[in-house]
């Protein structure tokens, strides 16, 4: 007798451990499934991104040119993605070193061009990298904005506008002054803004072949 009320104890037990995990997978899966959901909504929630490149000799002994127009650059990109974006995308910027070398422009330039994401340049500010690094861009269908030549070449610093300069100075680390490169980088800059809006309203994307599209005829 007692053999069979201990079997039938040991029988419920069993069967109360056994619902108990159940339970516990139920929830413990329930979870998982709220965390993944959750996980799905915020990378929803994420703008897309596109990047422009800029290449400039930030090393060498032209690394003014790059350190004049990095900080131009990265006051367009402040002032575009804390308006919002573009039609939702954010711009990213990716500022890449050539040195004022040929052979050094042309790597990077390739490196630019693997990449999907990047869907335009503005470089090298030098005749000779601007030669060798062109044809990379060509090739990989990736638009290019040749820099430091008319109508985007060197100004007088004199002629800035104030609200420019304090601006300028505001995004650098060292308070720098504006050179004659600045300028023009953001002159450059401004009009890509306008490219990529072009792109997004046209066509409804901002890719390589939109802004190609977006840059003919456009001053």
């Amino acid at each position: 007798m007692w053999c069979s009320v201990n079997r039938k104890i040991g029988d419920w037990r069993s069967e109360i451990v056994s619902r108990l995990r159940q339970i516990s997978n139920l929830n413990l899966q329930s979870l998982i499934s709220t965390l993944f959901l959750l996980f799905l909504t915020g990378c929803a929630s994420v703008s897309p991104v596109v990047k422009i490149g800029l290449v400039a000799p930030f090393e060498g002994e032209n690394r003014a040119i790059g350190y004049d127009v990095i900080y131009a650059a990265r006051l367009v990109v402040r002032e575009i993605n804390e308006a919002g974006g573009i039609g939702g995308y954010r711009v990213a910027l990716v500022a890449l070193d050539d040195g004022g070398d040929p052979e050094l422009a042309r790597q990077t330039a390739a490196s630019l061009a693997i990449d999907p994401a990047v869907v335009a340049v503005l470089g090298h500010w030098q005749e000779g990298t601007t030669a060798v690094a062109q044809p990379v861009y060509t090739q990989n269908d990736l638009p290019f904005i040749p820099m430091g030549e008319p109508p985007f070449g060197p100004a007088d610093p004199a002629a800035y506008p104030p609200d420019f300069l304090a601006k300028y100075q505001a995004v650098s680390p060292f308070a720098e002054t504006a050179g004659p490169y600045a300028g023009s980088a953001y002159d450059a800059f401004q009009l890509l803004w306008q490219v990529l809006e072009k792109s997004e309203q046209t066509y409804g994307r901002i890719d390589r072949e939109t802004v190609a599209k977006s840059l003919n005829g456009l001053q």
